[in-house]
């Protein structure tokens, strides 16, 4: 079973995207992506590759409606003598892995390799909710939920318990997530001690060898996260590597992010990557996310579906690089002006820096997309190893050299 809680007329929205050959039998089914997450939540963008008698899949979306099309596909190689279809997650989360057992209905032998570090992000609520525990041990996380529309009442019930505030978020959780089939059952696991080192250029990466294709293990969004080469087309893409809500989550790593786009910056300027993009880039909707939020794009590349050639696939790569880099600068800088403080201090101090590399996540509430201010900070800290200490129910951070 895939995600259930479209809204009326949604689908019609749906229908608007398009499925397009990027490359030669490389298709780009294009996902979707809203100005609230939690009404109308995003859904990634679908790849599908041949490999002689093969075909893999890249992620599988969200609503039911991306099923017909990835079958469609499916039908069209079967036909053309494709005999085998891989499925590969870039990460685990529900927006790229809740149509996983459409490959069953392929009519095609069929495999469902899954990076052993992502097995238990594909456990869509337990991991979500972990990763709020692990948050609430810093700051009270729900106090900082959006007043206005459905978050309103996890922020007033978190003024009375955390533990209430959890109680309602919970219920809204398994709401959402509730009868997606993940599939993970049906996963071949590829095991940390299988990855292979390969070099492209000066470029060094790990990961998994998939056919012709290769997994790079960034552990960027999520500890799991891979992006995927395709040598033969020069194409990399970069999952949610490169998307603005980076870092979404506690585990999700900052610095990696910054690391893996330098790197596929350095392998465009090579000649490596002649073609380029990712699970969330949108021709069709990101224009209206911006405009929604009365935002401007931070870079050109930002609106563009796939970076073709050398030159524009490392401007999109270092479009992304200095956008975090950016962003940890600011949140170091807001920390020394707050001095010792706590994570909601800080990141109210991040909030009045105007720059516009904050700009997107200060119009960010939990409602509309997970990447808040808050986890920004809160990553940042961790990953500059900034020193803190409990005083009462406070936990303040001291600024970092």
């Amino acid at each position: 079973m895939s995600y259930k809680l479209t809204l009326p007329g949604q689908e019609k929205e749906l229908r608007r995207s398009f499925t397009r050959e990027i490359a030669p039998d490389v298709w780009m089914l294009e996902g979707y992506i809203s100005d609230y997450f939690l009404l109308k939540p995003a859904s990634c963008n679908v790849f599908m590759l041949r490999d002689g008698d093969s075909l893999l899949v890249l992620d599988t979306g969200t609503y039911p409606f991306y099923r017909e099309r990835m079958l469609e596909v499916m039908r069209r190689y079967r036909a053309d003598g494709v005999k085998k279809v891989d499925l590969v997650l870039t990460q685990g989360h529900f927006d790229h892995a809740s149509n996983n057992d459409v490959i069953r209905e392929s009519g095609l032998e069929w495999s469902f390799l899954l990076q052993e570090p992502e097995a238990g992000v594909l456990d869509f609520f337990s991991d979500w909710m972990a990763d709020f525990r692990d948050l609430e041990q810093l700051y009270n996380i729900y106090s900082l939920f959006d007043m206005r529309g459905i978050t309103a009442p996890v922020n007033l019930a978190s003024r009375v318990s955390m533990g209430l505030a959890r109680s309602l978020l919970q219920a809204n959780l398994k709401l959402m997530f509730g009868g997606i089939d993940n599939f993970l059952g049906g996963a071949t696991i590829l095991p940390e001690t299988a990855k292979v080192k390969r070099s492209f250029g000066g470029v060094e990466l790990e990961g998994w060898e998939v056919g012709r294709f290769f997994a790079i293990h960034d552990a960027s969004h999520t500890r799991g996260h891979v992006s995927l080469y395709d040598p033969e087309n020069k194409l990399l893409l970069s999952g949610d590597v490169t998307v603005e809500i980076n870092p979404a989550f506690y585990y999700s790593s900052l610095d990696r992010c910054i690391s893996a786009c330098g790197k596929f910056r350095r392998m465009a300027e090579e000649g490596y990557i002649e073609l380029a993009t990712d699970s969330h880039r949108s021709t069709t909707f990101f224009p209206d996310v911006l405009d929604s939020l009365g935002l401007t794009p931070f870079d050109d590349m930002e609106l563009v579906d796939v970076a073709r050639g050398g030159d524009e696939c490392s401007r999109f790569f270092g479009a992304f690089e200095d956008l975090y880099s950016r962003l940890k600068e600011n949140v170091l800088t807001a920390h020394a002006r707050a001095g010792e403080a706590t994570i909601p201090e800080i990141t109210e101090e991040l909030r009045a820096i105007d720059e516009p590399a904050n700009n997107l996540r200060k119009a960010m509430r939990f409602q509309r997309v997970p990447g808040r201010l808050d986890v920004l900070v809160a990553v940042v800290l961790k990953e500059a190893g900034a020193a803190s200490r409990r005083e009462g129910e406070r936990v303040l951070f001291s600024p970092v050299g």
